[in-house]
C-alpha cells in the first residue's frame, strides 16, 4: 500500500540501500541540509529542537574544560581539542540560528564534547564525568538508535580505558549510573521515534487506503515547485478520479465502494516509484506526484494506469474506469494554480466521455539538459 512509501526515497536495494541509509544517518542525521528534509517532518522538529538544546550544553562544557586546561595549564594537546571543539560548536549554534543550516552534524559535535570531557578525565579532572551524562542521553536524542548504540559503546570504552590505573570504587559506581542513564535513554527514544512515527503516519495518511491525504499534499506541491525553481527538476500531477463512482456505491454497497477504492490504490502503488507519491483528495479523487518526470512521460504513465485500472476484477461490479488530467510543474506558478489547472484538465477528460487521459498543454519546452537527465520511468 501506498503507506510503505513514507521513508524519504532511498535507491538501491539489499545490503547497498541499508549502507546508503547508514551513511545518510552518519553524516546528516535528518540536519545537515534542511532542504532535503520535509521542514514539517515530526521526527526533524524534534531533532532540531534537541540539537539547539544541547549545542548549548555542549558549549557550556567544553567552555569549562577549556578554562580549567588554560588555568591549570600544562595539558597543551586538552587545551588545542577543546577550543577547536568551542569554536566549531559555536559557529554551528550561530548557524542554526540564523540560517536553520548546520554547520557540523550532531555526531562530530557530540562525538568532539565526548572525547575532550575523556581526556580531561584522563588527565585528573574527574569530576568532568558528570558531563557525559547529558552527553550520552545527547547521543540517544539526535542520533538514530543504532549509530547512538555504537558511539556509546566507544565512549564507554575509551572512558573505562584512560581510568584504567586510576578507577576505585566511586569510578565504578558513577559508570554503572552512566551506563544506566544511556541505556534508558535509548530505551525512552526508541519508544518516542515510533509513537511519533504513528502519530505521524495517522495525521498524513487516509485510514482506508493508507494514502497520503490531503493535509499532506499542499507542502509536497510546494516543495517540489520550490525545487523546480531552483534546480530545475522536474515533476508531474495526475489526478485521478473513478468515473460513475456513485453508481458503484448505490448499486452495490458502500463496502464494495471501499474494495474498489483500495484495490485502485494498491494497483497504483504497486506501480509508481518510490520516490513517487499518492494522495486521496477525498471521495473517489486522487492525485499521482511524479518525481522528475515531465508532461509527455507522465501523460503514458497515466495511460498505462487508466488500462491497468481499466483491467481489474472488481466483480461483482462491472468495468470500473478512471478520468485523469495530467500538468508538470512547468506550466504553474503555485501550489494552488498546479492543483486547480490538474483539477480542470481532468475534468476536460469527463467532459470529453470519460476513460481518458487529459494533459494540460505543453506551453514551456524543458531545458534539453534537464530531459537528459530524466531517469527512465519502471
Amino acid at each position: 500500500m501506498a503507506s510503505s512509501k513514507r521513508s524519504l526515497p532511498i535507491y538501491g536495494s539489499g545490503r547497498y540501500r541499508g549502507l546508503s541509509r547508514l551513511r545518510d544517518e552518519l553524516l546528516q542525521s535528518d540536519l545537515v541540509s534542511p532542504i532535503d528534509v520535509d521542514p514539517k517532518d515530526i521526527q526533524f522538529a524534534r531533532r532540531l529542537t534537541v540539537y539547539r538544546l544541547m549545542l548549548m550544553l555542549m558549549l557550556t562544557s567544553v567552555s569549562f574544560v577549556l578554562a580549567e586546561a588554560v588555568v591549570v595549564g600544562g595539558h597543551l594537546a586538552l587545551t588545542i581539542v577543546a577550543g577547536i571543539s568551542a569554536l566549531l560548536i559555536f559557529a554551528t549554534s550561530v548557524r542554526l540560528a540564523t540560517r536553520r543550516r548546520i554547520l557540523i552534524p550532531p555526531l562530530f559535535t557530540v562525538g568532539l564534547n565526548i572525547t575532550v570531557v575523556i581526556m580531561a578525565i584522563g588527565n585528573g579532572a574527574d569530576h568532568h564525568g558528570l558531563w557525559l551524562f547529558p552527553l550520552m542521553i545527547a547521543l540517544a536524542g539526535l542520533l538514530p538508535i543504532p549509530v547512538a548504540l555504537v558511539a556509546g559503546i566507544i565512549s564507554l570504552i575509551a572512558l573505562v580505558w584512560v581510568r584504567e590505573n586510576t578507577a576505585n570504587v566511586e569510578d565504578i559506581a558513577e559508570d554503572a549510573a552512566l551506563i544506566a542513564t544511556w541505556l534508558i535513554s535509548l530505551a525512552v527514544m526508541r519508544l518516542m521515534t515510533r509513537q511519533t512515527d504513528e502519530l505521524a503516519d495517522l495525521a498524513l495518511t487516509d485510514p482506508l487506503t493508507g494514502a497520503y491525504n490531503r493535509r499532506y499534499l499542499l507542502p509536497q506541491t510546494q516543495r517540489n515547485i520550490a525545487d523546480y525553481q531552483r534546480y530545475a527538476r522536474l515533476s508531474t500531477l495526475l489526478m485521478v478520479d473513478i468515473d460513475h463512482f456513485k453508481v458503484i456505491n448505490d448499486k452495490y454497497g458502500h463496502a464494495h465502494g471501499d474494495k474498489v477504492l483500495r484495490s485502485i490504490v494498491g494497483l497504483i502503488d504497486q506501480r509508481i516509484r518510490g520516490v513517487d507519491m499518492l494522495f486521496r483528495l477525498g471521495g473517489e479523487e486522487f492525485v499521482v506526484l511524479l518525481s522528475e518526470v515531465g508532461a509527455q512521460t507522465a501523460a503514458k504513465i497515466a495511460e498505462e494506469l487508466r488500462v491497468g485500472i481499466s483491467r481489474m476484477d472488481v466483480s461483482p461490479a462491472p468495468e470500473v474506469t478512471v478520468s485523469i488530467g495530467v500538468c508538470d510543474v512547468t506550466q504553474v506558478n503555485s501550489a494552488d494554480n498546479w492543483l486547480k489547472q490538474v483539477d480542470e484538465a481532468m475534468y476536460s477528460a469527463k467532459q470529453q466521455g470519460r476513460n481518458r487521459v487529459v494533459a494540460v498543454d505543453t506551453s514551456k519546452v524543458p531545458d534539453p539538459l534537464i530531459a537528459s537527465n530524466l531517469p527512465i520511468w519502471r
